[in-house]
């Protein structure tokens, strides 16, 4: 977070599945996403596509602490993998009386590696935070084994 009192700053930062508005302004955001689970690449997969799943996530954030005037806005996300492509820094027009405003930007995110997935937010340049989750390959649980030799006798 930002040092001083005048320094914009990140109220908050997740990946979440849904959100939804009210009338009255209140936001809730569902499905918040800190982990995402695939199953354990089988070597079937298409030989020049390092993308093993796509993710659609909304990332939810919200920032204070703005001076009125002109500013620009830039999401970043960084994966393991083959760098993304990064959307352009988006010009903002923060007015005066205004003490924090909230974003929610859809994203498909092409999964190519387990590890830290995360959306880094720049506020004119500087980094003010960012939200994050893990991707991991999900252990199969252990099928039961049948006893062939049946229940233990009892030789009491």
């Amino acid at each position: 977070m930002a040092g001083e009192a005048n320094d914009p700053y990140l109220k908050y930062a997740l990946f979440c599945r849904d959100t939804k508005e009210e009338d009255g302004g209140d936001l809730s955001l569902n499905g918040i996403i800190d982990l995402f689970e695939l199953p354990e690449p089988d070597g079937s997969a298409v030989p020049n596509d390092p993308v093993l799943a796509t993710v659609d996530v909304n990332l939810a954030f919200c920032i204070g602490g703005v001076e009125p005037g002109d500013h620009y806005l830039f999401v970043t996300l960084k994966t393991p993998g083959i760098p993304l492509d990064t959307p352009p820094a988006q010009k903002i027009e923060w007015e005066e009386g205004i003490l924090f405003q909230r974003w929610i930007k859809s994203f498909r995110i092409p999964v190519q590696q387990p590890g830290i997935h995360s959306a880094a937010i720049l506020f004119d340049g500087i980094p003010l935070g960012e939200a994050t989750f893990l991707v991991r390959f999900k252990s199969e649980p252990a099928s039961p084994k049948s006893s062939e030799a049946g229940p233990a006798a009892d030789n009491t």
